[in-house]
Formats: structure tokens, C-alpha cells, sequence
């Protein structure tokens, strides 16, 4: 019973692709460090809202990372072959689970992020949280919809204002206060993030192009997308020494890595793509980090 009950939840936890909630944890630990930084110090309460609204934001980056994997399943997209079933686990194809459990549990990850929010919205002087569940739900759910954002050729717009939502929102959450200086100070971490989804649609090019999905590389070509890749990607790894000043300088040390995965991923290097993939991670980690560690030290915002 207790081992049916573990391969049960092993699951559905791989069915969220864990590796990706990461993003969301990292754009919530932002939210809450810039909250800390600009308005209320570091603080047990601050660091505890920034854990839940983590909690929360993974919840919703799961429901939508399921629900991607119902539409695809139902319109024929995802099959044996196809980039998404050879490398990562699949909740239909790899872990059994049918096109109405991947719906049913896409919802309940909804609704336990919503809950969430719901409570969140008790805190003194935070009656906007749900203005921001208001805006991203569309994002969430628009992005793999027939003619929603990735078969638009516009996924990694609704990446990035997710991610910029997040931080802001997060922000918002820990501290009640909300400007402009946080949407600018979200750039670099959203930047990032919406890079590893163009990377991810430039591996399935030739997938995509073949199934009918528009997605950027498919509409624009991979000469335009590896030059956008490559402007994402240094985007990222100099705004920080600009805006951060001068703890943001610490983010060019990740400079040599960021080159080497850039070069991996536009195919002028080549290497396995388990390796190719292990490295980008790192990558964006490494430039996370070294984010947050500027956001954190004394004098880095005027």
C-alpha cells in the first residue's frame, strides 16, 4: 500500500516537470529579496511570505506545465517521437496517466495556487494579490491554448510578463508596497527564464515545423532565433552591472559559461543534448545566484 502510494506520487510529481518549477522559485526569491532590499529589511516574516508565495507560484507553473500536456496530448502534438515524450517524463506516454487525469490535476494545481493567493490576500495592506491571480491566469492558460500564445509565435512574450508578474507580485506580497522600481529590477530574472523556453523551441524546430506548432523559431527561422537567443541570454548577464551597481558586476563572472551555452544552443558547438540541456541549467542558475547575491549586499540599490 505505502509503495503504491509512493510510485502514485512520484507520478504526478514528474508530471509537473519539477526541473522547470525551479524558474518559479527563482523569480519568487527574487520578488521577495528586491521587497526586503528596497522596503522592509530582512525579516523572518519576509523570508516566510517569500517561501509561500515560492510554494504558490510553483503551483501554478505545474498546473500549466500539465495542462500544456493535455492540449498537445488531445490535439496529437505530443506522440512517441516527438522532443517532448524522448526527453522529459510525459504523464501520458511515460507515467500512465489518462487525458482526464492530466486535466483534473492541472485544475487542482490551479486551485491549491489560488487558495493560496486567496489567504495571502489577509495580510495587512495587501488587497491587489488578487489582481495579480487576475492577470496571470489568462497567461497560464493562453499560452497552450489552440490559438494562444505558442501557437501564436508569441510564447515567450507571455514568459516574460509572466515572470515579471511574478517578481512584482511576490514583491507586493512580502513588503504591500508596488512601483515601477520593481518591474525594472524583474528584468534580468525574466529575461533568463524566457530564454530556456526559446531554447526549448529551438530543439523542437523541426518537430514543431513538421506538426503544424508556429512557435518562434517556426515563423521567424533559427538564423533570427539564435541571434534573439543570443541577445536574451547577454541581455540578462549585463543588466544586473547596470542596474545593481556595483555588486551587479559579479553577474559577468558567469561570462565564459553563458558564451559556451550560448554557442551550444545556436549549434556552433555541438554536444549531446542531455549535456546541452544540463549545461543551459547551470547557466541560468549561475546568473540567478549571482543576481540575488548583488540584490542582497549593502549599498547594490541607490
Amino acid at each position: 500500500m505505502k509503495g503504491g502510494l509512493r510510485e502514485g506520487l512520484r507520478r504526478y510529481f514528474l508530471a509537473t516537470r519539477p526541473c522547470a518549477l525551479l524558474s518559479s522559485i527563482s523569480l519568487a526569491l527574487t520578488g521577495g529579496v528586491i521587497a526586503m532590499r528596497l522596503y522592509t529589511g530582512f525579516t523572518i516574516a519576509g523570508a516566510a511570505v517569500t517561501l509561500v508565495a515560492a510554494v504558490g507560484l510553483s503551483l501554478f507553473l505545474a498546473a500549466e506545465n500539465v495542462f500544456d500536456d493535455y492540449l498537445d496530448t488531445l490535439r496529437g502534438v505530443d506522440m512517441p517521437g516527438a522532443p517532448r515524450i524522448t526527453y522529459n517524463p510525459h504523464g501520458f506516454y511515460s507515467l500512465g496517466m489518462s487525458v482526464g487525469q492530466l486535466r483534473n490535476y492541472s485544475l487542482a494545481l490551479f486551485g491549491a495556487g489560488s487558495a493560496i493567493v486567496a489567504l495571502a490576500t489577509f495580510l495587512p495592506n495587501r488587497p491587489l494579490l488578487p489582481l495579480f491571480l487576475a492577470l496571470g491566469s489568462p497567461l497560464l492558460f493562453l499560452y497552450p491554448a489552440p490559438r494562444g500564445f505558442k501557437y501564436g509565435g508569441v510564447g515567450e512574450i507571455d514568459v516574460l510578463l509572466m515572470g515579471i508578474l511574478m517578481v512584482v507580485g511576490t514583491a507586493y506580497a512580502v513588503s504591500g508596497a508596488l512601483s515601477l522600481r520593481e518591474v525594472a529590477l524583474s528584468l534580468p530574472p525574466s529575461i533568463i527564464t524566457t530564454s530556456v523556453l526559446l531554447a526549448d523551441n529551438m530543439r523542437d524546430y523541426k518537430w514543431d515545423k513538421a506538426h503544424g506548432v508556429r512557435t518562434l523559431p517556426v515563423r521567424v527561422g533559427m538564423r533570427a532565433t539564435s541571434a534573439l537567443y543570443a541577445a536574451l541570454v547577454f541581455t540578462s548577464l549585463l543588466l544586473p552591472a547596470f542596474m545593481v551597481w556595483p555588486w551587479g558586476l559579479l553577474s559577468l563572472a558567469v561570462a565564459p559559461m553563458a558564451i559556451y551555452s550560448t554557442l551550444i544552443v545556436v549549434g556552433v558547438v555541438r554536444v549531446q543534448l542531455s549535456t546541452a540541456v544540463k549545461f543551459r541549467f547551470y547557466t541560468v542558475l549561475a546568473l540567478t545566484v549571482t543576481y540575488l547575491v548583488a540584490l542582497s549586499l549593502p549599498r547594490a540599490l541607490p
